[in-house]
């Protein structure tokens, strides 16, 4: 059993690179609908969050049954297998660990298949295709994390088709979709709602800096959405993230505007950490760079995050995730002069 670790459990005061989250935080916009709505929360918040469903339905482009709204992603990573009933999972990794955690909470047997650190930790669809008989459900990551592989929506089709014709669900995670570029163009979300084998997990939390409030939802065929919505408890979204989802998803020009910034700082922080000697980076697609201690005196990422922390940064080992080792660190997006400052730390450790 792999360790429970995950990124963003820290003290204030400290620059956090472990938690992926957008880094020019709340909009104004969104900020304001919190507070404007604080006197709310002496009531009870909208029964399933009709009015959050009816914007993200519209924002998409699909029927308001066609999707679900969870407390954060992860209710529904755990929700996935319990309501379809589902015993035989395939899990590709390195990827996030909640997925192993859900399988194993909802007693499933899980099949790993490993990517390839000397292939960028690509997926091998065709190695998953001849798989498919032997599973039920598939958790696919994409953008991938911690490797921030990404797969295009050409390249996914094939396994698309592949798993309806299996009735294998494959549930791709797109919860850093909205930091990748071309997010229009490879998100297979617009797919789902017709695809009775296709569930598309998304997030208000990661790029709209709202992970205290704990924002997700799933698209996908109205069959399957509301196997899902039938086991929710009632109320588990609360009034405050309900009115904040809401105005981000009309706040285009933050969304323009991050996407831009956050392009723009993720090639700066890529280019810097490549040309630190010792260290490996692998090339990224969102708002994350893996990296890997490779001929250096440090010999793990626990001991680099132990001497960061006295520099005021902190990263996050990634030790604990299943195919990768203690040598592997994974740093997150910030702004210019943070992303600076740990590039400097890194050179002087290293």
């Amino acid at each position: 059993m792999i360790d429970r670790v995950h990124g963003g459990d820290v003290k204030r005061n400290i620059v956090d690179f472990s938690a992926n989250i957008n880094p020019l935080g709340l909009s104004p916009k969104t900020k304001a609908a919190i507070t404007e709505n604080i006197a709310g929360v002496v009531h009870y918040p909208e029964p399933g969050s009709r009015s959050l469903k009816k914007a993200l339905a519209a924002f998409h482009n699909v029927r308001q049954d066609n999707l679900t709204v969870g407390n954060g992603s992860i209710e529904l990573i755990y929700l996935i297998p319990k309501a379809l009933k589902t015993k035989k999972i395939l899990i590709i990794t390195p990827t996030f660990s909640e997925y192993e955690f859900s399988a194993k909470s909802n007693g499933a047997n899980i099949i790993f298949v490993k990517t390839e650190e000397s292939e960028n930790f690509r997926v091998d669809l065709n190695k998953l295709q001849k798989l498919l008989s032997r599973v039920e459900l598939i958790f696919l990551g994409n953008p991938n994390n911690p490797t921030g592989s990404c797969l295009h929506a050409e390249e996914l089709s094939p396994l698309v088709e592949v798993c309806a014709r299996h009735k294998t669900v494959l549930v791709i995670d797109e919860v850093f979709m909205d930091f990748v570029e071309t997010c229009d163009e490879d998100s297979l979300l617009s797919a789902a709602p017709e695809n009775k084998y296709l569930l598309v997990l998304r997030s208000l939390t990661k790029f709209f800096a709202l992970p205290g409030l704990r924002l997700g939802y799933a698209v996908g065929h109205r069959d399957l959405v509301r196997r899902l919505s039938d086991l929710q408890y009632p109320w588990n979204i609360n009034s405050l993230a309900q009115a904040a989802g809401r105005e981000a998803l009309e706040d285009s020009d933050y969304m323009s505007y991050s996407r831009e910034y956050i392009a723009g700082e993720r090639e700066f922080l890529f280019s810097g950490l490549k040309d630190i000697k010792g260290l490996k980076a692998f090339s990224p697609s969102s708002n994350f760079v893996l990296c890997k201690l490779d001929g250096c005196a440090v010999k793990s990422a626990k001991v680099l995050n132990e001497r960061l922390v006295k520099k005021g940064l902190i990263i996050r080992d990634c030790g604990n995730f299943r195919g990768l080792n203690e040598k592997f660190f994974r740093v997150a997006v910030r702004k210019r002069d943070e992303n600076n400052s740990l590039i400097m730390a890194l050179k002087e450790i290293l």
